[in-house]
C-alpha cells in the first residue's frame, strides 16, 4: 500500500465532532477527506494498492483502518462512495426490493461478496441499485456505523440536474471506469458506467451516444470530473470545445486545483443524503 498525504498531518488537535468524513474507493485505491462544519476541507489523503481479488481487498482495507487513526474517529456524518460499473437505475414505480440482485445481474456479473444497496435519487423519480464489495462495506460500517453508502452515478446525476439545461452531459473518469449522465430534451435520458481500457474508449462511446440523441459534439456542454491528463484534455477539447472541468472549491482552495478536480466527488457526496 502506498500512502500519498496530500495535506500535512493536522495532529491530534483536529476536532472531528462536527466534521464530515467522505470516502472514495475502488479496486485501485482509497481516498478520504474531512470537512469541517463550514465546509472547508481540513484533511485529504490518498492510498493506492495492488489487489487481485476481494481477499486482497479485505486485507488492504483492514490494514488501512488499523494504521489510519483519522478513519477510526467518530464523525457527525460519513459518506462512502465505491466506484464500479455495478449499478443501474430503476423507475420508482417499478422498483421492488425483492428483485435487487436480478436488477444488477441483468447489467453485469456479480461476485458472491458483492453487497447490494439502493438509494432514491434526490431529484429524480428513480432508484439507484448498486453493489459494494463486502470487505469495504463491513469495515467502514464497523468504525462508522452511520455511513451512507453511494454509487458515483448519484452525485453525477444530481450535479447535472442542478445545471438546469435542455441538453448536457456529465462525465467522471477513474482508473478503469467511465461514468456518464446525459440530459436531452430537458430531462435525464441516460446514466451508465462502463469499463474502459484507454481514454479513447470513452471518446468513442461519447461520440456514438451524442449521435444517437442527435446532439452536436461542438455545441453540447460536457462537464468533467475525475482524472484527466493534459494530453487527454487537449484531445478531448478538440472534439468537445464546450468542455467544462469540475472542481471542488473547498479542496481546490486547500490543496490546489489539480486535487480539486481529481477529488471533486468527495465534497459532493453530502448533497445525496
Amino acid at each position: 500500500m502506498t500512502n500519498q498525504i496530500i495535506m500535512p498531518e493536522t495532529g491530534s488537535n483536529h476536532s472531528v465532532r462536527d466534521s464530515t468524513l467522505s470516502i472514495q474507493a475502488d479496486l485501485n485505491g482509497f481516498s478520504f477527506g474531512i470537512f469541517d462544519s463550514k465546509g472547508s476541507c481540513r484533511v485529504l489523503k490518498q492510498y493506492t494498492y495492488t489487489i487481485l481479488d476481494y481477499d486482497d481487498l479485505d486485507q488492504e482495507i483492514h490494514k488501512l483502518f488499523r494504521q489510519e487513526e483519522l478513519l477510526r474517529l467518530s464523525y457527525k456524518k460519513c459518506y462512502c462512495l465505491f466506484i464500479s460499473n455495478k449499478s443501474t437505475l430503476i423507475p420508482s414505480h417499478l422498483f421492488d426490493v425483492q428483485h435487487l440482485r436480478s436488477y444488477l445481474d441483468f447489467v453485469t456479473p456479480l461476485d458472491d461478496l458483492d453487497e447490494i444497496h439502493f438509494r432514491q435519487l434526490p431529484v429524480s423519480e428513480a432508484i439507484n441499485v448498486f453493489a459494494i464489495p463486502s470487505p469495504i462495506a463491513a469495515i467502514v460500517h464497523t468504525y462508522q456505523p452511520n455511513t451512507l453508502f453511494l454509487h458515483q452515478s448519484i452525485p453525477l446525476i444530481h450535479l447535472l440536474q442542478e445545471k438546469d439545461l435542455q441538453e448536457g452531459l456529465i462525465l467522471h473518469l477513474s482508473a478503469n471506469i467511465s461514468s456518464i449522465a446525459l440530459y436531452a430534451e430537458g430531462r435525464l435520458v441516460l446514466s451508465n458506467t462502463f469499463n474502459v481500457h484507454s481514454f479513447t474508449d470513452t471518446l468513442y462511446y461519447l461520440s456514438n451516444l451524442l449521435q444517437q440523441w442527435n446532439l452536436s459534439l461542438k455545441d453540447t456542454p460536457v462537464f468533467l470530473s475525475g482524472n484527466l491528463t493534459d494530453a487527454d484534455k487537449m484531445l478531448f477539447e478538440s472534439y468537445y470545445p464546450k468542455l467544462i472541468p469540475l472542481s471542488s472549491k473547498a479542496i481546490g482552495l486547500a490543496f490546489g486545483q489539480a486535487a480539486g478536480k481529481k477529488f471533486h466527488l468527495l465534497q459532493q457526496l453530502s448533497i445525496c443524503e
